[in-house]
């Protein structure tokens, strides 16, 4: 391994520059931990919010912008042609250029919608750990972008095992791990929550006697379910003068937004809702409501509003779906889990939590000790120290790769170094294909050093013993003379026998 520590290069799909969305809060979480086990780099588009927090943990940032592929996570049949596409594009290059440089121990890759990291890695040896963080969609293709990830990873984790489930149905043969995120309470500052809720409520001119139910989202689109939220509360609004509902979010879709938005003020009870965008520093945010709503559309990878409403000790309501199903089950809210799209069962049960102060407390302090039993840290480590347990634990030689730039010379990259074939021949020889050649730009294979050329090997004829150099010229006389004595014997021999069998015919 290189170092003390073997090293992790992590590649972040996005890196949003103001705040950290749901699927960079999770790799930041899982960084945390793998910092105390490995050397890490994380590779990201741009520099951002995780970026910077990530170099707090001491992690080494890269950045290289590293195109998507949304196809793979919506199983879209133009799967294969896009990935074609995008090897060709420039980037595909530098992925190598970077891999063979840095030379990692081992890769992960987060989220399903990033396939070339990984794809760059495995073909160079390096083991790929390939994290879905959210659940490949059910689509007649589905098995298409299956056998991109299982072919293109040494192990698949997933955060929960809705995230899993695509690759156990169609792939039973490969390798997978669920590895579930975790929450540490005491990072949150549970002293300053009631400072923050006095404060907040004040703000907007709530007082403690009034129940807020809330929704949140880093981005708010469609399928997160904002419609169906002010649509279930809006019933409880015009029954119950005390509810107050909050709505923090980025919108991502300003038309779905503003719909909305017209859909409370065309109730007449715009006074009791409020927006607001999304608070980075979720200690601000979560206690002011006493109900954490999820009503999510689409079968969430996990669902971690859903666990940090739990963790704050609030009521939660969620759609049964995907990852959000299993939060709730494992944490003792089955009751709360209402069909993805059901407005009256949302209000039902939301306005049974927000109606009953005494069970709203006691459901708070119970999803409060479950949260931190079953997502808490140290479970998290367990699982963790099982996952790096089943990675190799020797180190690996990274396979060499075939560039070329600008100019048409071909190089085989091996060990940081460029080795330059020197003829067709000497190419071919080897066993090497020239459709495996990838374009890299010219000044990535420039800061590689130069290795020894590969010349054409020469091919000994057969039969022929290596006559050794420097012995005398008496001694290749002998030399040839024994190997001329010896054919002149073995024809002898044949002549003989051959004789005597003419001997035999003629008696």
């Amino acid at each position: 391994m290189n170092g003390a520590k073997p090293k992790l290069m992590i590649f972040s799909h996005i890196c949003s520059p103001i705040f950290v969305t749901g699927a960079e809060k999770l790799l930041l979480l899982f960084t945390r931990e793998m910092v105390r086990r490995f050397q890490c780099v994380m590779v990201v588009p741009q520099i951002g919010a995780i970026a910077e927090k990530a170099r707090e943990l001491g992690v080494r940032i890269v950045v290289q912008d590293i195109p998507l592929c949304i196809s793979l996570y919506t199983a879209a049949p133009t799967l294969h042609e896009e990935i074609a596409a995008m090897q060709r594009s420039p980037a595909w290059g530098r992925i190598h250029a970077m891999l063979a440089e840095e030379r990692p121990d081992f890769v992960l890759v987060n989220t399903s919608v990033h396939p070339l990291p990984a794809l760059a890695a495995k073909a160079m040896g390096i083991p790929t750990i390939w994290v879905l963080m959210e659940t490949v969609m059910d689509r007649p293709s589905k098995h298409m972008s299956v056998g991109l990830i299982v072919s293109n990873s040494d192990m698949v984790a997933g955060i929960s095992h809705s995230t899993l489930q695509p690759i156990r149905d169609l792939a039973p043969q490969a390798r997978t791990f669920m590895l579930p995120p975790y929450l540490i309470r005491e990072e949150l500052l549970p002293g300053s929550w009631p400072y923050h809720r006095m404060r907040l409520r004040q703000q907007h001119g709530w007082g403690e006697h009034h129940r807020v139910a809330g929704f949140m989202a880093a981005t708010i689109y469609a399928n997160k379910g904002l419609e169906q939220f002010v649509n279930a509360m809006l019933p409880i609004a015009a029954s119950d003068g005390w509810a107050r509902f909050l709505i923090l979010g980025k919108s991502a879709d300003d038309a779905y937004y503003r719909h909305c938005q017209k859909l409370v003020w065309d109730s007449g009870y715009s006074d009791r809702f409020l927006f607001l965008p999304f608070a980075d520093q979720i200690q601000h945010a979560y206690p002011v409501m006493d109900v954490i709503v999820v009503p999510s559309l689409i079968a969430e990878g996990f669902g971690m509003t859903a666990l940090e409403g739990l963790m704050f000790g609030k009521g939660v309501v969620a759609s049964a779906s995907g990852g959000l199903t299993e939060i709730m089950n494992a944490t003792g809210n089955e009751e709360y889990l209402v069909p993805p799209g059901d407005v009256g069962k949302l209000t039902e049960r939301v306005n049974g939590l927000l109606s009953n102060g005494a069970l709203l407390r006691a459901v708070g302090e119970r999803n409060m000790q479950t949260a931190q039993q079953v997502f808490g840290v140290e479970a998290f480590r367990e699982r963790l120290a099982e996952l790096v347990a089943q990675l190799p634990q020797t180190p690996v030689l990274i396979r060499g790769s075939l560039w070329r730039g600008s100019a048409p010379t071909v190089f085989l990259i091996e060990n940081g170094m460029k080795r330059p074939f020197a003829s067709e021949a000497a190419f071919l020889q080897r066993g090497f294909r020239f459709e495996d050649v990838t374009e890299v730009p010219d000044e990535d294979l420039q800061r590689l050093p130069a290795g020894p050329t590969l010349f054409e090997q020469k091919r000994r004829a057969s039969g022929r013993r290596k006559v050794r150099r420097g012995k005398g010229r008496g001694m290749r006389r002998r030399h040839r003379h024994r190997r001329s004595s010896g054919r002149r014997s073995v024809r002898s021999g044949r002549r003989k026998r051959s004789g005597s069998k003419a001997r035999r015919r003629r008696r």
